[in-house]
C-alpha cells in the first residue's frame, strides 16, 4: 500500500513542529508526517519545552523550507497561520483542493516577553493537539488521491 503524505506548514516551523510532534503520536502506518516553514525555518527552544512538559519522548524532527514541488505532491496541506496577522503569507501556490487552514495564534509575532511567548505556546500546543484530534478520523480513513 503506498503510503501518503501530510504537511505541517507555517511561517517559521515552530507551530508546524508541534504539529508534526502530535500527529506522529498517533502512529499512523501508512501516512508521513512533515512539517516546513514558508519562511526561514527557525529552531526555538520553547515550543518543544512547551510539549516536553506533556510528551515525555518527542521524536525526532528536522529544520525543512517551503519547498512548492514537494508540498504539491503531499495528500493533505495544512497550514496554520495567524488570522490577525498571517493570512496574506500563506503561499498562493497550494492545491485548494489538499488544503486545510487552521487558525493558530503565533507567539512569535505576538509577544518579545519570553514568559508571555511559553504561555502563548502553551494555549498553541492545546489548540494543535484538538485540532489533530479532530483530524484523526480522516487521517486513519483511507485517503483517496
Amino acid at each position: 500500500m503506498p503510503r501518503h503524505t501530510v504537511y505541517f506548514l507555517s511561517s517559521h516551523q515552530h507551530r508546524g513542529l508541534m504539529a508534526e510532534i502530535w500527529a506522529s503520536r498517533l502512529m499512523l502506518p501508512d501516512w508521513d508526517i512533515r512539517s516546513a516553514a514558508w519562511n526561514q525555518p527557525s529552531f526555538n527552544d520553547i515550543p518543544i519545552e512547551v510539549l516536553k512538559e506533556i510528551i515525555l519522548e518527542i521524536p525526532p524532527v528536522e529544520q525543512r523550507l517551503y519547498n512548492p514541488d514537494e508540498v504539491k505532491q503531499a495528500d493533505l496541506i495544512i497550514a496554520l497561520h495567524d488570522g490577525e496577522f498571517e493570512q496574506a503569507d500563506i503561499p498562493d501556490d497550494l492545491p485548494m483542493q489538499k488544503l486545510v487552514r487552521w487558525d493558530i495564534p503565533n507567539p512569535e509575532i505576538r509577544s518579545t516577553d519570553n514568559d508571555e511567548k511559553w504561555a502563548l505556546y502553551q494555549e498553541v500546543c492545546d489548540a494543535i493537539a484538538m485540532n489533530i484530534k479532530q483530524m484523526e478520523p480522516i487521517l486513519r480513513s483511507q485517503p483517496t488521491q
